[in-house]
């Protein structure tokens, strides 16, 4: 313990005290200007006792020794280190060298003390005679090359072009395991399948490929047809048994979409069985079935209208899903296509005249600029593509359009998902048309599109005509008012597709003409 008389030390070191133990701060603020200077006391008041005392003590020694330097850390040995010394890099240069002459070896020349004779350089430096003829020495095969002359040339495979697909190749992409069972075979030898490994991007047709390369290869019996749309894919039990009451996969789906661990080759009948066909109409597919290919393309576009109903017209035109904007001469077979994938494209006055006819006189007058922006609902079936369709209530006004979900009816309770309700504003919403065409009779479809993120989405309602002409017209006049940039950037989208259709059609037709020239 330590004594001190030295009052104005002592106020000194309890000021100091205060503020490095005060967290706060609020020591240092309010003690920042207490402390009194010598020339300050000097010049005060004789008559204040307080000033006397603190002049009495104002030579004092101990207060220069209170005052010290702020605390500042050291932050050359944090997360440092001390600089070494050179006698220290000195050291580690001569053990380096050390180590280096260690692994140099010197050698003293001496001058011979004898001289050699011709004989005796000659034995120890002989020469050698560049004039003598060179051995013929056989070439030396790898064992690649004596492997191939020992068998002979492997058959032509001609499903070679679908071993790309095989998942043993390339390990690091996707890929899927499936045990097939070869219907063609033995009865000895159908029951043990086959391990296909393909990659998870191939199609189904793809697998189908694949596999017959495989069979190909391992040379068994009876052999394949050289073209694969003689075969289908079916599901299969793990005995091989194959489940009939499903139809067989389609070809133009991903093998990474189906989770079939089992699967059979079978071969198709024409006769028998079925073909399926898909015609685009309006970017939405129509899938049936045909029992031959000596059908037109024109009969296929009547086929697939009494199917979804599509409005009778004479223009329009078919043409391949890989070469868009050819059109396709309606009398071709189906039998001179290797896809029978198609899309139907109807010509621009026959869509204006089908657009025309949804706008009538009287729907016109009840429909004004003043009752659309007014709040009113209508109960809808929202459509997915994947998934159970169910019933919503849609509102419209003159701000935003809210889906609601309704609550299942019946059996539909157990099978589907509680879904979520959805508002859309309208200064997303970029248009909303009805489709050229409907799945059940006395029922209109009609698309939503909105733009999400630069990007164009839609949604899919199914109600009766006359409703959907009352939402559509609705919306389009609500939209014309607002004059929003999700609309406008609709257009030049529509404009810039028209024109890359049109860009394309035409070259085309100029590599047509150049290969006739």
């Amino acid at each position: 313990m330590a004594f001190y008389d030295d009052r104005k030390f002592l106020l000194s070191h309890i000021h100091h005290s205060f503020i490095t133990c005060d967290d706060t701060g609020m020591c240092e603020m309010a003690m920042l200007n207490e402390l009194v200077t010598d020339k300050a006391l000097c010049q005060g008041d004789d008559n204040r006792p307080e000033l006397k005392i603190l002049d009495y003590y104002a030579e004092s020694d101990l207060l220069e020794a209170g005052q010290s330097y702020d605390i500042v850390s050291g932050m050359g040995f944090i997360g440092g280190h001390r600089h070494r010394s050179n006698t220290a890099q000195r050291l580690e240069k001569l053990k380096k060298d050390r180590q280096n002459q260690a692994k140099i070896t010197h050698i003293q020349w001496k001058d011979c003390p004898t001289n050699l004779s011709e004989q005796d350089l000659s034995q120890l430096f002989p020469k050698k005679d560049l004039n003598k003829p060179k051995e013929n020495k056989q070439p030396v095969k790898s064992a690649l090359s004596e492997a191939l002359e020992l068998f002979p040339a492997a058959p032509n495979n001609p499903f070679g072009e679908y071993a790309r697909f095989d998942g043993r190749v390339n390990r690091s992409a996707p890929s899927k395991k499936i045990l097939i069972y070869m219907t063609m075979l033995p009865t000895a030898e159908r029951n043990y399948g086959m391990e296909v490994i393909c990659l998870s991007s191939a199609r189904v047709l793809d697998l189908i490929g694949l596999i017959c390369w495989m069979y190909t290869n391992e040379g068994k019996e009876p052999k394949l047809k050289p073209s694969v749309n003689n075969y289908c894919l079916k599901i299969a039990e793990e005995t091989g048994e194959v489940d009939e009451d499903f139809p067989s996969l389609d070809t133009n789906e991903f093998v990474g979409k189906f989770g079939f661990p089992f699967l059979a080759l079978i071969e198709r009948e024409t006769k028998e069985s079925s073909l399926l066909v898909t015609l685009y109409i309006e970017d939405e597919p129509i899938k049936f079935d045909v029992s031959t290919l000596n059908l037109s393309l024109r009969e296929v576009a009547e086929l697939a209208s009494h199917r979804v109903s599509v409005r009778k017209s004479n223009a329009y035109h078919i043409e391949k899903i890989e070469e868009p904007g050819v059109a396709i001469p309606l009398d071709s077979k189906l039998s001179s296509f290797p896809s029978l994938v198609f899309r139907l494209i109807f010509e621009d006055d026959a869509k204006e005249r089908m657009q025309r006819e949804f706008e009538t006189d009287e729907y016109d007058a009840h429909m004004k600029a003043v009752e659309a922006p007014l709040y009113r609902s209508f109960n809808v079936t929202l459509n997915q593509k994947m998934g159970m369709n169910y019933d919503v209530q849609l509102g419209i006004s003159g701000e935003k359009v809210e889906i609601n979900p309704l609550p299942p009816k019946g059996a539909a309770k157990l099978l589907s998902r509680q879904q979520k309700p959805a508002t859309l504003y309208m200064d997303i919403i970029a248009a909303c048309e009805i489709v050229s065409k409907k799945y059940n009779p006395g029922k209109c479809i009609f698309k939503l599109i909105y733009q999400l993120n630069q990007e164009f989405k839609k949604y899919v309602f199914e109600t009766d005509p006359s409703t959907a002409q009352d939402i559509v017209k609705k919306v389009q006049i609500i939209l014309e008012m607002r004059s929003t940039n999700a609309c406008k950037e609709f257009q030049l989208y529509r404009e810039r597709k028209l024109q890359r259709k049109a860009m394309k059609s035409q070259i085309s037709v100029s590599k047509g003409s150049m290969s006739r020239s």
